[in-house]
Order: C-alpha cells, then sequence, then structure tokens
C-alpha cells in the first residue's frame, strides 16, 4: 500500500515516491543571534537618552546664555569690559551670636569696630544648596608662549579655593575664591543657578558675612588668544570697596568658558521695619 499524499513518478526504469508536502527543519536561534540582538536594541536605547540629553543641555546652555545675554553679562573679546559697579557697604563687626551688624545702623558713632581679618573657612549658597568649605590656594608658574611664564591658580579639591593675597572678608578689597564645577568635588556645579539678589554667606573663624549677588559674567577661555585670558583675569585683581568674587568653569562637563559671580556685602537700609539687622 502506498502512504498517502503521494504520487508514483517514473521515469524510465526508476521509480520512487515524491511527497506533496514540504517539510522544513527548523533550528533552533543560536544564542549569540539572541546577544547580538540585545545589544544592538541597547546600542538604540544608549544613543537615544545621549541624543536627549545633548539636545536638553545644549537648550539649558543657550537659555543661560541668552539669560546672562539680556543682563549684559557676556563680555566680548573683542571689546573692553566696563568696569563693575561698586556699592558702599556697611561696616561689619562679628556680634556673640556669631552673626554680622551694620554698625551705622546702630547709631555707634563713638565705639571704634572690631576688626575681623581673619580668612574665609566656609562658603554657603543656601539657593542653590551649595556648602562647602574654604580653603586657601595659590599659584604656579608654567611655560607660555615665547619662552615666558605664566601664572597660574591652583583649583582646590573638595573645597572651594581663597585665593592668595586677595581680601579676607573684614577687610576692604576683592574676596577671590574659585572651584571645580565638574570634578573632584563640583563644589561649584550649580553655581550657574544662582541668581543675581541671592545671598552669599562667607563663614570665619569670628563670625559670618552676608553677600548679595549683584552681577554675572561670562568670558571665554578656551580658543582665546594669550593676551584675552590675561583680561579675563582682571575680575580677580584688588577692588577700593569689599568685593566677593567667585570663579568656575561652564558649561558642565565641556569647560569653555569661565563664568564669575560678583556679590557685594548685603544692604539692610531698606528694611525700615527695625533700626538695625542681625545676620
Amino acid at each position: 500500500m502506498e502512504a498517502p499524499n503521494t504520487i508514483r513518478s517514473e521515469q524510465g526504469e526508476a521509480r520512487y515516491l515524491v511527497s506533496s508536502k514540504r517539510h522544513q527543519a527548523r533550528r533552533p536561534m543560536p544564542v549569540l543571534r539572541l546577544i547580538g540582538n540585545f545589544l544592538i536594541l541597547a546600542g538604540v536605547i544608549l544613543l537615544l537618552s545621549i541624543g536627549g540629553w545633548y539636545g536638553y543641555t545644549t537648550w539649558s546652555n543657550q537659555q543661560f546664555i541668552d539669560q546672562l545675554q539680556a543682563e549684559g553679562g557676556i563680555v566680548n573679546p573683542s571689546v573692553e569690559a566696563t568696569a563693575l559697579p561698586t556699592a558702599p557697604a556697611p561696616v561689619v563687626i562679628p556680634n556673640l551670636a556669631g552673626g554680622t551688624i551694620a554698625t551705622e545702623m546702630l547709631g555707634i558713632a563713638n565705639k571704634p569696630p572690631v576688626v575681623d581679618s581673619s580668612p574665609p573657612i566656609q562658603l554657603v549658597i543656601p539657593s542653590v544648596k551649595i556648602d562647602t568649605k574654604v580653603v586657601p590656594v595659590s599659584w604656579v608658574m608654567l611655560p607660555a608662549p615665547g619662552g615666558k611664564l605664566k601664572s597660574e591658580w591652583q583649583v582646590a579639591d573638595y573645597a572651594v579655593g581663597h585665593h592668595a593675597g586677595s581680601a579676607n572678608p573684614g577687610e576692604p578689597g576683592n574676596v577671590v575664591l574659585s572651584g571645580h564645577v565638574d570634578y573632584k568635588g563640583q563644589v561649584f556645579k550649580d553655581l550657574d543657578k544662582a541668581q543675581k539678589g541671592d545671598e552669599v554667606v562667607l563663614h570665619t573663624e569670628k563670625g559670618q558675612y552676608v553677600y548679595v549677588i549683584t552681577d554675572r559674567v561670562l568670558v571665554k577661555e578656551e580658543g582665546v588668544s594669550h593676551e584675552e585670558k590675561e583680561r579675563n583675569a582682571r575680575y580677580m585683581n584688588p577692588t577700593p570697596d569689599p568685593t566677593l568674587t567667585m570663579i568656575t568653569c561652564w558649561p558642565y562637563g565641556i569647560d569653555t568658558h569661565r563664568l564669575i559671580m560678583i556679590a557685594k556685602p548685603y544692604q539692610s537700609a531698606l528694611t525700615a521695619q527695625s533700626e538695625f539687622t542681625i545676620r
């Protein structure tokens, strides 16, 4: 008896059965192919994530530049920057609670102020949750074009650096601080989020000094001439009035610019509800 679904074929003397059903052999997908497909999928997801992060970062950086441009805080390398505004500051003395008092508001004209010339030890910017210790930093000499030497400031690790030779908070002049934005502590990672008018508190061993951010400046550091870098460094120069200057790199992870935040001592003359203000 012949099997079902078969036909007889005769070619010459040969006879054989031909099945009308085609059977396809199925082999399991190799493990390597599964792994390869998984890696391809993971690669696509990674590329989409990187693209999204890059797009958001580019948009955020442009928003920051536009905001500073509106404030006049973008310094054009081809134009000499004008002098920053200065304002008279109250005489500051530490009190027993560790705060500070504006003495001209107390009406103490005959008592000399207690001078606090101790260096800063802690920096706090509440609005952006910066709270870090401050340590002294100096500079190193490095080769410069033309066989000359140039000085370059060190940057503290896991702390904000107080530049040697700059003023202390209780003294007239420029208190210069610098810190990493994306390296070893990232103490100034969120400094670019600080706004004009935000409070900055600088602690010393004897008291605390309250400043208010008055200027935000962005200067290009990468791809500019040595002379332009020297002009950018003028923000670290001494000032005739009490000033706090904070410097870091920008943007995060790229570091092509220098972000400079300038603050002046807190002015409490507008608080008419009291004769003096303890900070």
